[in-house]
């Protein structure tokens, strides 16, 4: 409600009313309408005192002065001097934190102005209600760490039953709650299933979000902009397979209301089949599967750096990353290469010798003189045993390579069709998922004429590097080629 100024009346009190109900059920509210219709029934006809009206927080709890409208507003009128007098029902209603409670008590008191608490009959003017307050406030705040135990205690029975009627769906794109029943929004669901799919073709959360951004695609609060963040969440959220993680975080502390992530403090339960589903099962494992593939690559590849976190070192087992070298004539070109030389973690190859370019910047017409120092000075590099770091492959190689590899399987797909169906009957759901893919891909496939992104990020799941400049492609599927 809106409370207007009241001016000092010679004689008279200024006098305001604070009341507060910690839930917004209808029995509460109903409780809270009464004690504000009792004070404007009490206040508003005598004329010994001026009412200056009921300031109310219907439905908020009592832990945090600051969650509290109509209480920091009447604080906000006292300190410009245009109240005299509280009243309140009890100490608990005024505040469940027993700190604030204090504070805004004494920051009253030392500005003249007198909180009555009708229930424990305390003046906070008075010599002895700052001791009486103090122990009452204690008692309000004990008493709402126990009615949080007793909730959290009641939630654990639910959990462990599997019960799910009491948890609410909040802002979940494509589900909406009403009365307890749950229903998916198929125009918003959509949107999820497109990030599922989009997620299973390849496409990292970056790109997916750019790609919704373009398209217009609007969110669930109704802005264009996507980020990394909210696809991630989509992506991981069990509740659009139909399925329910109980007790993923909960209230450390119930003064603070500060909710943190369950990480073992307490029993989790996953209940299966409660909620309508968006997106399969299997398909919703799968990316489970992907997402924790993911996590283990410092950087996602993407269409215009598609083996990005794909190529590895058969030898050491480290990745192979971009890097350049300088030509005799000074030009810099780049080129694929372990990454173990940077921290000269590379491991020997048996068998294989290593000869350092020779470094000497060669003119193109060199005099006599030049020609007889070279013979005399500058020898050729000797030898030494080959190290995994030595390899260098050309930027352009790992795409002709995956060419090659796809029409070989292409050519000679009915000798794999076999492993394939094997594969599709296998208890690890990754594998099935993607053998039914590739299965799918070779029948409609065509020959390659040049290298393809999308379906190398579709197919592909790494590339180990050997030493002879051989490359063996692993498919998500488990097939292994090597050309």
């Amino acid at each position: 409600m809106v409370i207007g100024s009241h001016a000092s009346e010679p004689g008279k009190k200024r006098v305001a009313a604070y009341c507060r109900v910690s839930s917004p059920s209808a029995e509460q509210l109903k409780s809270y309408q009464a004690q504000a219709d009792n004070y404007r029934k009490q206040f508003e006809k005598d004329e010994s005192i001026v009412f200056v009206g009921v300031y109310g927080d219907p439905g908020v709890s009592g832990t945090r002065s600051a969650n509290r409208e109509g209480f920091m507003r009447m604080i906000d009128d006292c300190r410009r001097g245009e109240i005299d007098s509280i009243w309140t029902k009890s100490v608990s209603r005024f505040g469940r934190n027993t700190v604030d409670t204090l504070i805004y008590t004494r920051e009253l008191r030392n500005l003249g102005i007198d909180v009555f608490f009708e229930k424990e009959n305390i003046h906070s003017q008075e010599p002895a209600g700052e001791l009486l307050l103090t122990l009452m406030a204690a008692f309000a705040e004990s008493e709402s760490f126990n009615m949080s135990e007793n909730i959290k205690w009641g939630k654990h029975r639910r959990y462990e039953k599997g019960l799910v009627e009491s948890i609410t769906i909040n802002n979940i794109l494509g589900l909406r709650q009403s009365n307890g029943v749950i229903t998916v929004i198929e125009e918003e669901a959509e949107i999820v299933r497109r990030i599922f799919r989009e997620y299973l073709e390849g496409y990292n959360m970056h790109e997916i979000a750019a790609r919704l951004e373009k398209d217009g695609v609007r969110s669930r609060t109704d802005l264009p902009k996507w980020s990394t963040t909210v696809i991630k969440h989509i992506l991981t959220n069990e509740k659009f397979a139909g399925d329910c993680l109980l007790q993923k975080t909960y209230i450390a502390d119930p003064i603070a209301h500060h909710s943190v992530p369950n990480r073992g403090e307490y029993a989790q339960y996953y209940v299966e089949d409660c909620y309508p589903a968006i997106v399969g099962k299997e398909e919703w494992l799968v990316v489970q599967e992907m997402m924790k593939r993911a996590s283990q690559v410092t950087r996602p590849g993407s269409e215009e750096y598609p083996f990005v976190g794909k190529m590895f070192c058969s030898v050491c087992g480290q990745y192979f990353g971009q890097d350049s070298s300088v030509t005799t004539n000074r030009t810099r070109y780049a080129l694929y290469r372990c990454t173990s030389r940077k921290d000269h973690s590379w491991q020997i190859v048996p068998g294989m010798e290593y000869t350092r370019p020779h470094t000497v910047r060669y003119t193109k017409d060199p005099s006599p003189a030049l020609l007889e120092y070279r013979e005399k000075y500058c020898t050729e590099p000797a030898p030494r045993p080959y190290r995994c770091s030595d390899t260098r492959i050309d930027l352009d190689r790992p795409r002709k390579a995956f060419v090659q590899a796809w029409n070989t399987i292409l050519r000679r797909k009915q000798r794999y069709f076999p492993n394939l169906q094997a594969a599709e009957a296998s208890d690890d759901v990754y594998t099935r998922y993607h053998a039914s893919v590739l299965s799918e891909l070779l029948r409609n496939g065509e020959k390659l004429a040049e290298f393809n992104a999308r379906l190398f990020r579709k197919t592909v799941e790494r590339i180990d590097v050997h030493p002879s400049g051989k490359m063996t492609f692993t498919f998500k599927a488990g097939m292994i080629i090597t050309v």
